[in-house]
């Protein structure tokens, strides 16, 4: 069973002029015993809605919730959301 937890919510200015929202979610879902933990980002933008998730990236909630933080307040929008995650998992394991 897949959980979905609010975690921020954001809202930035595109290239057009238009405002769009941006949240961000903390998902967790059973694995073989274990809990993985992994984030969704949903942009509404007018009528459009976007989304990105990437699921089982860590065990740990902490560790989630931190990279979370770290992606919101840069604004990650669904169509770059897992690379930048990418990106952020090597970094943190440098």
């Amino acid at each position: 069973m897949l959980t979905r937890t609010y975690f921020d919510a954001r809202t930035i200015r595109c290239d057009n002029g238009e405002t769009a929202a941006l949240l961000y979610y903390l998902t967790g879902e059973i694995f073989g015993g274990a809990v993985g933990y992994g984030a969704e980002v949903i942009m509404h933008r007018g009528r459009e809605r976007q989304s990105a998730a990437v699921r089982n990236v860590t065990d740990s909630p902490v560790r989630m919730a931190a990279i979370l933080d770290r992606l919101s307040r840069n604004c990650v929008t669904p169509c770059v959301f897992p690379e930048v995650l990418e990106e952020e998992l090597n970094r943190i394991a440098l």
